[in-house]
């Protein structure tokens, strides 16, 4: 038999999840839209309101009876701290849980990454009390909490960011890597359509991928799932300042990379985000691609503006997932 605990946690997020996206909503409509008898929606609510993740917000228009009180989530109860890391550049976005942003900005080579990370944490903690969680994004190879390897030089390879941040600040902290929270992002602001759909992306730290398999992240065994370098014939020929690069590859790079997730994951979406190497180059990329994937298994190939959109929206979908709630 379940605990009073777990049936009251178990309520709390039906409710919740049912509020999210919503405007104001009354408890009767809540009882409908959730199945869960009056008293107990109203008892929830009621507690939910005393904790101060829901708030009153007006009544209803008046029909003649009494107007019933309206509730909706309050977006400040849980703010989440987002950082990308790349090399020694740093970004941050404090959002609310309608992902409103609060505050934002970045430190690029003055001081040491992870001094720069722990004063933003401790800054922001001590100015938002309501601070619930922090996701660290990082451009390189991430598993488990630690950044096992980087593009570029990074004070933080091998450290275990998620138990250093977590244990120090006592929030809980997610560490992923970018393209993985981009591919979330994406299949989040897409409404969650395609059965899998992969993210490519050529960056400062060469070329990386996210994929997304019906809706769960692939990250692979050992978090090594989209570290595009590592294919045959590739290393050194996917990031700029190599000297193996060569611009008039790219296109055979791009061709041979999607012929690969066309084989062995067949999406119905490629998104590529838009880089110099791929401008004016769409039409004859499909040509090349037709030329080794059959037809009817091609996938949708779209150049894509939107990393950074995607990247955030990614970091704040993880936030999500996050423990957020005092027990």
């Amino acid at each position: 038999m379940a605990s009073t605990i777990t049936v009251r946690d178990m309520n709390q997020e039906i409710v919740r999840s049912c509020m999210k996206g919503m405007g104001p909503v009354s408890k009767s409509s809540l009882a409908r839209k959730t199945g869960l008898s009056f008293p107990t929606v109203s008892k929830t609510v009621d507690l939910l309101c005393e904790s101060g993740e829901v708030e009153e917000a007006g009544t209803e228009m008046s029909s003649g009876g009494r107007c019933a009180a309206l509730f909706r989530l309050n977006p400040m109860y849980a703010l989440y701290l987002l950082l990308t890391v790349e090399n020694d550049s740093v970004h941050w976005a404090l959002k609310d849980r309608e992902e409103n942003s609060l505050t934002s900005g970045s430190s690029e080579g003055n001081q040491e990454v992870l001094d720069v990370l722990e004063a933003k944490i401790e800054s922001i903690r001590q100015r938002y009390p309501n601070l619930k969680g922090i996701v660290i994004g990082a451009a390189g190879m991430v598993s488990g909490g630690k950044i096992l390897l980087s593009g570029g030089e990074c004070q933080l390879v091998g450290m275990d960011l998620q138990d250093y941040f977590s244990e120090r600040f006592g929030l809980p902290v997610r560490v992923i890597n970018d393209m993985n929270a981009v591919a979330a992002g994406r299949w989040s602001a897409d409404g969650q359509k395609e059965s899998c759909c992969v993210c490519i992306y050529l960056g400062k730290n060469g070329m990386g991928a996210g994929v997304v398999v019906h809706g769960k992240l692939w990250q692979g065994a050992s978090d090594f799932a989209g570290e595009l370098s590592f294919l045959p014939d590739m290393p050194g020929k996917l990031r700029p300042q190599d000297k193996d690069f060569a611009p008039s590859r790219m296109l055979e790079a791009y061709r041979k990379i999607i012929q690969i997730y066309a084989s062995v994951l067949n999406p119905q979406r490629i998104i590529l985000y838009r880089n110099p190497f791929l401008e004016g180059v769409l039409e004859e990329l499909y040509q090349e691609c037709e030329k080794v994937i059959p037809a009817h298994s091609m996938p949708l190939l779209v150049i894509s503006d939107d990393y950074e959109k995607d990247y955030e929206k990614g970091l704040m979908v993880i936030a999500g997932s996050l423990q957020r709630y005092d027990k």
